[in-house]
């Protein structure tokens, strides 16, 4: 099953754009049912350009995406990743 994975980097003019991804990859990124991942939390993967020519392969057009299951923050995102202790959403949202 495919999900939809959106990335957040740092630049002040980002779309946040959309991308559908495998299940393997997305599991990768947000194991244990997380939702919220950062990228310096996997260093091994920075460097990976098979893991991510793949990953940003499907990009979706916003206006035909029916749910975000997962929010990728790049290197530089302002998010405090303290705020996220489960990686959660429901985290910060209670």
């Amino acid at each position: 099953m495919k999900k939809n994975v959106q990335v957040i980097d740092s630049a002040v003019n980002s779309i946040f754009k959309i991308f559908e991804v495998s299940s393997e990859q997305f599991n990768i990124l947000f194991p244990n049912h997380s939702e919220i991942a950062f990228l310096e939390d996997y260093p091994e993967l920075i460097d990976d350009i098979s893991f991510w020519s793949e990953f940003y392969k499907n990009r979706l057009d916003k206006i035909d995406v029916v749910g975000i299951h997962g929010t990728l923050h790049l290197t530089g995102s302002d998010i405090d990743k303290s705020e996220f202790p489960n990686r959660r959403e429901l985290d910060v949202c209670n």
